[in-house]
């Protein structure tokens, strides 16, 4: 790395946001860093949220802001390939830069999810001290102070950052669950991925919708996940998390996957690198 402030590139998705645009852009402009470059790829928002940014060509502490505007037959709000193929887009526009030469990091970070003001200082510090890590995120926190469910120690997709050069050699794939997918693509070349748990956002809670689960099933049957893997997944959400019909919609929804031999990813790298995903977890490969 040759500068000495980090260069850092995000690509923020939008779809009706109206409300969280205005907190959104002061968190932005009170980092403690400067953002080299800002991408908003706004799709298809009927609440006035691509009239508002149509006003706005600039930002503080931004040096780069740039609203590509994308619309989808495909209207409703999903979080699969749809969302893969929106932050593809701000992914491109950056390459396609010239400042791109200059850049040290390229993340995400979604409209509604608020960093504190060191959260890149941090990230960034802890990245360049560990040469093995390639992607990293800190810890999600609801707006009441409360940790999110999900796992502390993966990687979140809403507000993590790649290494310039993990990104350039792992890539991004436009995949269902492409946060967990881009994560076993830079693990697959050598790189590992952490959270940085003293580094925080805020954000609404997420994951803790019951119809969302038999999604989650197909999508860990489409990864390549093994139905022992699934099986242990659901016993653990029932028992533990104490959410059973939580836990029997994933399970029903991998089996139903199975039995009616939906679509897999292509990649066979990827799923195999998940049929043995437990195997590398208890031999710490990953």
């Amino acid at each position: 790395m040759t500068n000495i402030q980090p260069q850092i590139a995000l690509v923020t998705p939008l779809k009706d946001e109206i409300d969280n645009i205005d907190k959104f852009f002061k968190t932005i402009e009170s980092l403690s860093i400067p953002i080299s470059c800002l991408v908003i790829v706004e799709n298809d928002s009927t609440d006035g949220s691509k009239e508002y940014l149509s006003k706005v060509s600039s930002l503080k502490n931004v040096k780069h802001f740039k609203v590509i505007n994308i619309n989808f037959e495909d209207t409703s709000y999903r979080v699969g390939k749809k969302y893969a193929t929106i932050i593809n887009t701000g992914f491109q526009y950056i390459k396609n830069l010239n400042l791109y030469t200059t850049i040290d990091y390229i993340g995400i970070l979604d409209c509604d999810v608020f960093p504190e003001i060191d959260y890149y200082d941090k990230l960034t510090k802890f990245l360049s001290t560990h040469s093995e890590i390639g992607i990293s995120s800190g810890l999600t926190y609801t707006q009441e102070g409360k940790l999110h469910i999900a796992d502390p120690n993966f990687v979140r997709g809403n507000s993590r950052i790649w290494k310039k050069a993990c990104f350039e050699d792992a890539g991004y794939l436009i995949a269902y669950t492409a946060d967990t997918v881009s994560l076993a693509l830079a693990h697959l070349k050598g790189w590992k991925t952490k959270t940085l748990k003293t580094a925080k956002v805020i954000s609404r809670e997420v994951n803790v919708r019951i119809s969302n689960s038999r999604n989650k099933g197909y999508h860990a049957y489409y990864r390549g996940h093994t139905l022992f893997y699934v099986l242990l997944k659901a016993l653990f959400w029932a028992v533990k998390k104490n959410k059973p019909k939580m836990a029997c919609e994933f399970f029903m929804g991998y089996v139903t996957s199975m039995l009616h031999k939906k679509q897999r990813i292509e990649n066979k790298q990827i799923r195999r690198y998940f049929k043995f995903y437990i195997y590398n977890k208890l031999i710490n490969k990953y």
